[in-house]
């Protein structure tokens, strides 16, 4: 029997069952959830990529109804279990419209691009439609299908088709929209936010809100764009985001999925395959990132690759995980050597307010797959969840976003020769050019605050992370007695390991830089912080101290 292919950037169900040898994934009781949710509504926010385009074109063939039956395409798939379901098959006008390429650097190329969409999309249903237009309907109609459209004609131009649609057939229609948010993100992150807003906001509530002419309308998209924003004229659609148990199977592959394709595809390391390509947690399931395990299935020599988080541009990601304020970005450092974080999750995103605010930042990292919740904690208003990085790929990411950020801040001249004093315990030499990279890159501003340890943390930690290939780096972690700053951990227990402890000058007490730094490495031996490393059999370990004030910085050591 040949060897199964996997369907790589397939998005078209007709085709993928059609064409010979394709693996499928059978996720066809989607159809039976969205069938049998109440809501008029469905929203589907899930990360790029996880097979949203996929399920709506398979629930467009299961519902459309056409000369040609699609019913052959359910075949041997699981929804073919239910037959009062496959009654309704193929029984209905649908409409389906992608927004996934609307990615314009303007507004006004954005609206063309939308023009030009929805003009296909009338061009499409000509046949259908054109028999029920009154005169006045037609030269409307004309000026969408010829892109002339007047002002306003556009934002009504799907709430217009679709009651063509029914007088022409008696029956209500399935309104189907694929990445309703693509041509949002482009407005923000090219100006003409507000702008969009206010078309997707009307196209959008002439279509779905009290029309008696829809049956039921599903959305899907990367993040729900901010109630007030977007969905303030809609009748509270039924929003499953990745916090939710419903539909959390249907985007990605769960453990018994991947388990068959370990089988089908005879992957000879499946555990790399896990720490690589899993760690996502939508509802209580763990999932994995589709297009990460069928790109790694498709190569011959089965490598273990960043795929997914190469796949677009990561900008705007990037910047927020490295250009943001000191605080944030020793967060982004914890979470980076390993570490977790806690924030509340919320999943009305407003855009504008991104940078604004560290729990939306946390937010948007986790809709969008850059982050996952890995645990709840349920407090009296909002729950708390703890936030790690899900897998491998998505660390990678963060690891070469922070090397990004240190090559454009101090460059590799640099960076080398401080991780190479360190490895050799140089502490002279270490602490002068420590002293060099915080005069040229960290701000008077960063340093002068109420905890300058914390930046000096966080900017030591981002270039200890280049050293991850040979060390863990751990970060505020327990050990002995206590947490410390920064572990630098060798994976060959014949290297040294360090241990570095942060301490500002508090003038306040009359400290000096003398006894701050003092204090430091009695508190490194005191609490006992090498018991991690001597656990993991380190023999030779090097406590160091690091004490700040302002831009000024000290660096001593000492054997444990």
């Amino acid at each position: 029997m040949p060897a199964p292919k996997p369907p790589i950037g397939i998005s078209d169900f007709k085709k993928l069952r059609e064409t010979k040898g394709l693996y499928y994934v059978d996720k066809s009781l989607f159809i039976r959830d969205v069938l049998e949710k109440p809501a008029e509504v469905i929203l589907l926010p899930r990360p790029r990529r996880f097979g949203k385009t996929l399920n709506l074109s398979m629930l467009r063939y299961f519902l459309e109804k056409t000369p040609e039956s699609h019913a052959p395409l359910f075949h041997g798939l699981a929804i073919e279990h239910y037959p009062e379901l496959m009654a309704r098959q193929g029984q209905y006008p649908v409409v389906f419209l992608t927004f996934k390429d609307v990615k314009e650097s303007s507004w006004d190329a954005c609206l063309q691009k939308l023009g030009q969409l929805l003009s296909a999309l009338y061009r499409q249903y000509w046949e259908a439609a054109h028999a029920q237009l009154a005169p006045e309907e037609k030269a409307v109609y004309e000026r969408v299908l010829h892109k002339t459209s007047l002002p306003g004609e556009l934002e009504t131009a799907l709430a217009a088709l679709m009651q063509l649609l029914r007088r022409a057939t008696g029956q209500k229609v399935f309104l189907l929209i694929d990445e309703y948010d693509a041509p949002i993100h482009a407005g923000f992150q090219h100006g003409y936010y507000d702008n969009v807003i206010l078309f997707m906001r009307n196209l959008l509530s002439a279509a779905l809100k009290d029309n008696i002419d829809l049956e039921k309308g599903v959305m899907t998209g990367i993040l729900r764009v901010a109630k007030e924003s977007i969905f303030s004229g809609l009748n509270n659609p039924g929003v499953y985001s990745l916090l939710n148990e419903d539909f959390s199977s249907y985007f990605g592959f769960t453990e018994p999925e991947i388990e068959q394709i370990v089988t089908d595809f005879s992957v000879e390391q499946p555990q790399a395959l896990r720490d690589w390509y899993n760690g996502y947690v939508f509802g209580r399931q763990v999932i994995y990132n589709p297009w990460s395990i069928l790109n790694f299935l498709d190569r011959s020599e089965r490598q273990f690759q960043p795929f997914w988080v190469n796949t677009s541009a990561n900008e705007l990601v990037r910047d927020l995980i490295t250009l943001s304020d000191s605080d944030l970005q020793h967060q982004v450092e914890t979470l980076l050597a390993g570490g977790t974080i806690f924030a509340p999750l919320d999943d009305n995103i407003v855009l504008r307010d991104i940078e604004q605010s560290h729990n939306t930042i946390w937010n948007f990292l986790t809709f969008s797959g850059y982050l996952k919740p890995v645990n709840r904690l349920e407090q009296e208003l909002t729950p708390l969840y703890e936030l790690g990085i899900p897998n491998r790929e998505v660390q990678y990411f963060f690891h070469t976003s922070i090397q990004h950020w240190l090559s454009r801040q101090i460059g590799e001249r640099r960076l080398h020769p401080l991780l190479q004093a360190l490895l050799n315990a140089d502490v002279e030499t270490f602490e002068d050019v420590l002293r060099e990279m915080v005069l040229e890159t960290l701000s008077f501003h960063d340093t002068a605050g109420q905890e300058p340890e914390k930046v000096y943390h966080a900017f030591v930690l981002g270039m200890l992370v280049n050293l991850s290939e040979t060390h863990r780096v751990r970060s505020n972690r327990e050990s002995g007695y206590g947490r410390y700053d920064v572990m630098l951990l060798p994976k060959d227990p014949h290297k040294t390991g360090f241990v570095l402890e942060f301490k500002k000058i508090n003038r306040h007490r009359e400290e000096t830089g003398e006894s701050a730094m003092a204090s430091a490495l009695k508190q490194i031996q005191d609490k006992h912080y090498a018991t991690e490393l001597r656990v993991a059999g380190i023999q030779n370990i090097i406590g160091i101290g690091v004490v700040v004030e302002g831009k000024k910085v000290w660096v001593e050591s000492l054997d444990l």
